[in-house]
């Protein structure tokens, strides 16, 4: 027998070595995924074939992507199958979890502080569900997270500041939460967020003239919480704004002048506390196609200049009581 070459040892050494490791794998992410069903009320049987059989392939089963190198859980999807239960801390077993997204169904719990070990994690979606408790401090150790979807759950306690601390984080949707304290000054300072959704909580604060350093941000609203104080002036700098919504806080002051310097799309300011005249400036907002400027104490007459807004789809203000009062 001719003996084998020492790069044939190592070679087939290198590839035992590699099919242990795909096999420890394949039955640590198995394991992980019986463990997750496990704590899922799975109404409708959706997960007939997440089975422990000899048999049974995870990477075929529903929901489940696997990586198709290293057989790994990339991406689990259980979204609208109208499942509860709660959110076993097995899914930080993941450890190749690029996405998680278990959006519209009917979990419940709290958010498992093991969410933070899905390392390779890129998108989470938990939106629509019935989630609770505090948003866990552990996400901000996802360092790869671009997209953070919680919306309309029941979260409670602050915002995180270490969610600043996510240095790819471009989508931060809390909205339609019981979230409480005040906006982390800190996440202003994210330059790539691009997207921040924060409507229908109970925040209170002013609104910070940090605003502005999210250079990439289109889409602010905060609509539905109790911030006080006046819009920053600084508010006309932040020009890559598309969409701002400020509309049922507690705003006070005049709308700043600078604000027509925006190209947004949306303007929404109504049900605030705002006083003093319209600045006519808004009238030279080309890109502007919602404006609602209603149920504040806005006094004077409609700048002539706003006939000029002739693709604004939604221009509403209350009946006139006085030709001195137009905006009550």
């Amino acid at each position: 027998m001719v003996p084998l070459s020492s790069q044939a040892l190592l070679l087939i050494l290198s590839i035992s070595l590699f099919l242990s490791f795909v096999s420890s794998a394949e039955s640590d992410d198995g394991l992980a995924l019986l463990e997750i069903k496990k704590s899922i009320r799975d109404v409708d049987n959706i997960l007939y074939d997440w089975t422990d059989s000899p048999s049974s392939d995870y990477c075929s089963w529903r929901g489940v992507t696997c990586d198709n190198f290293t057989f790994n859980v990339a991406a689990l999807n259980l979204s609208g199958l109208n499942m509860d239960g709660e959110l076993s801390p097995a899914i930080g077993k993941l450890k190749s979890l690029v996405s998680i997204d278990l959006k519209q169904n009917r979990l419940s719990g709290q958010i498992p502080d093991e969410i933070g070990d899905c390392s390779s994690l890129i998108s989470l979606d938990l939106s629509f569900n019935e989630l609770y408790g505090d948003i866990p401090f552990s996400i901000s150790k996802l360092k790869q997270l671009e997209y953070l979807i919680l919306k309309n759950n029941h979260l409670i306690g602050p915002i995180p500041s270490t969610l600043s601390q996510i240095p790819n984080l471009k989508v931060l949707d809390l909205a339609q939460n019981k979230l409480s304290g005040e906006i982390p000054r800190l996440i202003y300072w994210n330059e790539v967020l691009q997207y921040l959704g924060l409507r229908g909580n109970n925040l209170v604060g002013t609104l910070s003239s940090d605003i502005c350093q999210l250079t990439g941000l289109w889409y602010f609203d905060v609509r539905n919480n109790s911030l006080t104080g006046s819009i920053p002036q600084e508010i006309g700098n932040c020009t890559a704004f598309q969409v701002l919504d400020l509309s049922y806080n507690k705003l006070t002051g005049e709308i700043p002048f600078n604000i027509g310097f925006l190209q947004v799309a949306t303007l929404s300011l109504q049900g605030n506390k705002l006083s003093g005249k319209i600045p006519s400036v808004i009238g030279l907002m080309q890109a502007l196609a919602v404006l609602d400027l209603s149920c504040n104490m806005l006094t004077g007459s409609i700048p002539p200049i706003f006939g000029n807004l002739s693709y604004t789809e939604k221009f509403p203000f209350p009946q006139k009581k006085r030709k001195t009062n137009l905006f009550t």
